[in-house]
């Protein structure tokens, strides 16, 4: 937690983040949670899963709040897409955390003729 956290401090002292952005984002890492989730509790994750007919799989894994985490890369792509509108895509990500949080159970779910399917799913 220490390196993120200092990672953050280096951003807003580049001035590639904002006080309050980087604010936000220490808040969504739990910097100034409450007391830590007991044990019990387990964290919302979003899956891709994908089996093939001819025995291929592929599982994805990812914590929901990692896209909170995509929003730390914003500032240092602007100077590499300038033609990129990023605060509009900082503004879907920030959709896109919404939805997921309140989303439990499939997103998508195909099986396709020859047996192949493809769930995605956030539990």
């Amino acid at each position: 937690m220490r390196d993120e956290l200092f990672r953050i401090m280096n951003l807003v002292k580049d001035r590639k983040l904002t006080p309050e952005q980087a604010l936000e984002l220490l808040e969504t890492m739990g910097f100034f949670s409450e007391p830590k989730q007991s044990s019990t509790e387990k964290k919302r994750m979003f899956y891709i899963q994908v089996r093939s007919n001819d025995g291929d799989k592929v599982d994805v894994k990812i914590p929901v709040g990692l896209a909170q985490m995509l929003k730390l890369s914003l500032p240092v792509l602007q100077e590499k897409l300038p033609n990129v509108d990023l605060n509009f895509l900082s503004n879907q990500l920030d959709e896109a955390m919404k939805s997921l949080s309140q989303m439990d159970g499939d997103i998508i779910n195909i099986t396709s003729s020859d047996g192949t399917t493809v769930r995605i799913f956030v539990d």
